[in-house]
């Protein structure tokens, strides 16, 4: 996603790239970076383990710093923010992600722009209200996100969000900031229209479950909406795809439950499944899982807060329910009718062919970049 907004931005603009990389991340793509002016690599060191892991985030806990924040606080890359903006004078900066906001005061004199893919503090918020545990502690960090972002958003001279949702909560925090809403651009329409299995009825929620919200849909879908499918769908498989599972989740394992934990790749079980679900009761940001499966022209059932921002329709891209009857009616449906599947793959695959064009989204953020600066365009 950030990938392809930089590629377009390089058509038009000498593109500086910051970034940084743990030790067992990969590197940028080369074709990428280039295409970038100049691009700074900073080694983020491996985050400490056990008691010191503890410590730190005890000691980011007692200063009332989101744990987060602090997991991505490298002073180094502070100092290479620093130098690039005095070397090479940029017009416009940039941060993607809540957590590089603190390096805001790095990028001195010029005009900042900070893209947040889903409020901090609405996210802190929806981990302490679904933990079981350590209540004080994430409580804590909820008010530390707060603050946090507060504090931070009004330092920049635009915010950037993905759905108006998104945009109404960080007014709350920020009233007088400007606040603007670009959807990002999807996927990549290269991977033709998959053919599904044969009566499989295998259906699908793809999800990291470090991020509490897809804990949530995970629980909600296998305790209560699956179990009315299975009366009319008996040989349905639910397949729970994502890294991190906690108890919660792996405890839903059962012969017509497949937990699989951390997979090489979700695209086979993109193309393998029947339906793909997203049955998302909070948080924030845009669904990638959504915009994934849509481009690959897979029959969607999901909640309106799963599809917002994305400018889908309920019945012609993918279905829309709310409510545990209603979307177990849906997936029903869904599954037994093929005629149905394929016209909301074909409508899907028309919209991913516009939603994923990255000239929607650079032209976006150029009249933004227009209104905080002059740009300077390549020759």
């Amino acid at each position: 996603m950030i990938g392809r907004l930089v590629h377009e931005l390089t058509q038009f603009h000498s593109v500086a790239l910051a970034y940084l990389r743990a030790h067992d991340e990969p590197p940028m793509e080369e074709a990428l970076a280039e295409r970038c002016a100049l691009v700074k690599e900073v080694p983020r060191p491996g985050m400490p383990k056990d008691m010191s892991r503890s410590a730190r985030r005890l000691k980011a806990w007692v200063r009332g710093v989101p744990i987060w924040v602090e997991d991505w606080r490298v002073p180094s890359f502070g100092t290479c923010l620093r130098q690039l903006v005095e070397e090479w004078r940029p017009q416009v900066v940039q941060f993607e992600f809540h957590t590089m906001a603190q390096y805001v005061a790095d990028a001195w004199n010029c005009p900042t722009v900070l893209v947040e893919h889903e409020p901090g503090a609405a996210a802190a918020r929806d981990r302490w209200l679904l933990s079981r545990g350590w209540r004080p502690f994430l409580g804590r960090d909820a008010r530390s996100w707060e603050a946090y972002e507060q504090t931070n958003l009004e330092k920049f001279d635009a915010v950037v969000c993905f759905t108006d949702r998104d945009r109404r909560t960080l007014l709350r925090l920020a009233p007088n900031e400007r606040v603007e809403v670009i959807s990002p651009c999807g996927p990549s329409l290269v991977s033709p229209v998959s053919k599904e299995a044969e009566s499989n009825d295998t259906v699908l929620f793809v999800g990291n479950f470090v991020h509490p919200p897809n804990v949530d849909a995970a629980v909600w879908l296998t305790k209560r909406i699956l179990p009315q499918v299975w009366t009319r769908h008996p040989k349905a498989v639910l397949q729970l795809v994502g890294a991190a599972p906690p108890f919660s989740v792996r405890r839903l394992a059962t012969s017509r439950v497949l937990v699989t934990g951390t997979v090489p790749d979700v695209a086979p079980y993109l193309t393998a499944a029947t339906v793909v679900l997203a049955p998302l009761r909070m948080g924030g940001g845009i669904r990638i899982k959504v915009m994934d499966a849509l481009a690959l022209g897979k029959a969607v059932v999901a909640t309106p807060l799963a599809a917002e921002g994305l400018g889908v329709s309920d019945g012609q891209e993918l279905l829309m329910a709310e409510g545990e009857q209603a979307f177990a009616d849906a997936v029903s449906r869904t599954l037994s009718d093929a005629q149905l599947r394929q016209s909301l793959s074909q409508n899907a695959r028309r919209w991913a062919a516009r939603f994923g064009e990255p000239a929607r989204v650079g032209a976006a953020f150029e009249r933004l970049y227009e209104s905080l600066s002059l740009p300077e365009t390549k020759p």
